[in-house]
């Protein structure tokens, strides 16, 4: 499994991402590999328990032209990515002595907040590291700190903001802290050396160049992955509006909404979050909005599913055992399953069955479609 070369996890496949703007967007469940979670739900109706032709009329499907732009990684994306999200996450703090405190420094200190001459509750802590110039406690209470020496105590005047989410009742109200310079240190970012690759522990790593390489290689990757999408995106709406649909199954329709909510509440869960919460802070949908969202995103991944096993019908796309067992060989490697029983335990087979389906004519519709990459190179 690859390792998030920003900070060692593990990466996933999931169903958001982000646009080139860095927000966050849905990533239709039509779109992306679906989850092969087990769950309850009644029963599942599958592909194979349906005449895929009863549910559709299909269309033409050969020949179906689809662009997107070629695969790239930005000018300095690299430096960016190395510069912003790696050397940080080594930042050491080392020891100063012989001068006064400095914005950027990060100093441990002791401090006790008074109002009318009472200390308040939570306004006194002792040990606590404050990085001067980050902006966590009011304004005036970092500043005040530039210029104390190790083992000074400075009064602060200060006013709580009006309003203070925190306390509402401080609110605009005059306090005083007494805070103590224990200690000071800086932040030393790494350089970017031979010496420094090799304990990031990635394999195959061991330079600096090496270390560009890969990142430049994870960048690219996700390029040809959105390349990819935008084509196949592209060539099943285009096919799905050459053909005629009938209401799908119900209880098909149901699988793929709680297999959307599977995910989704799995996201939410890796972020410690409430699916409630998650989706209103994420992608702004109350519950009634995002149930509706799933219930769209459902009928129209049940009815792609059912067009691409009629073409699958059609042309003899269906997959082979030996297909399906490759397919299972990947998956136990690359999420690290101890073997491939404990694999199918927790994974829902028909559905992989499906993907591998859906890939096998996705394949056919590009090989007999008309795909143009578009060039990003400007003259």
């Amino acid at each position: 499994m690859r390792k998030d070369i920003a900070g060692g996890g593990e990466k996933r496949e999931g169903v958001q991402g982000r646009d080139r703007t860095g927000k966050k967007r849905m990533i239709p469940v039509t779109a992306c590999i679906l989850a092969l979670f087990l769950t309850a739900c009644g029963d599942k109706v599958y592909l194979k328990d349906i005449k895929a032709a009863d549910y559709v009329t299909l269309g033409n499907y050969v020949g179906i032209e689809a662009a997107a732009p070629e695969p790239a990684v930005e000018d300095g994306l690299v430096d960016m990515y190395i510069q912003y999200y790696i050397l940080p996450n080594y930042t050491t703090t080392e020891t100063v002595t012989g001068r006064a405190v400095e914005n950027g420094d990060t100093v441990n200190i002791d401090f006790a907040g008074y109002v009318d001459g009472e200390a308040f509750e939570g306004g006194t802590a002792a040990g606590y590291d404050l990085t001067i110039g980050a902006h966590q406690f009011i304004d005036g209470f970092e500043e005040g700190l530039i210029g104390a020496d190790i083992g000074d105590t400075v009064s602060l005047n200060l006013k709580f903001p009006d309003p203070y989410e925190r306390n509402p009742d401080l609110s605009g109200v005059p306090v005083v802290f007494e805070v103590t310079v224990n200690s000071i240190g800086r932040k030393v970012m790494p350089e970017l050396t031979d010496e420094f690759v090799q304990g990031l522990g990635i394999e195959n790593c061991k330079t600096e160049k090496d270390l560009r390489d890969y990142v430049y290689n994870y960048f690219y990757e996700t390029e040809v992955q959105t390349y990819q999408n935008t084509i196949e995106t592209t060539i099943t709406n285009a096919v799905m509006s050459e053909c005629s649909f009938r209401e799908p199954p119900a209880k098909m329709v149901e699988r793929f909404e709680q297999n959307l909510k599977d995910v989704m509440n799995a996201n939410a869960q890796s972020m410690r979050m409430t699916l409630k919460d998650y989706m209103q802070n994420y992608y702004g949908l109350d519950p009634d909005g995002y149930a509706e969202k799933f219930r769209t995103e459902a009928l129209t991944a049940a009815q792609q599913y059912i067009m691409f096993q009629a073409i699958a019908d059609t042309e003899g796309l269906n997959p082979t055992e030996e297909q399906i067992q490759e397919e299972i060989n990947s998956r136990v490697e690359v999420y690290n399953y101890e073997s491939e029983a404990k694999f199918r335990e927790s994974t829902d087979m028909e559905m992989l069955k499906e993907q591998v389906m859906r890939r096998n004519v996705m394949d056919y519709l590009k090989e007999n479609g008309k795909i143009e990459m578009i060039s990003t190179i400007v003259d």
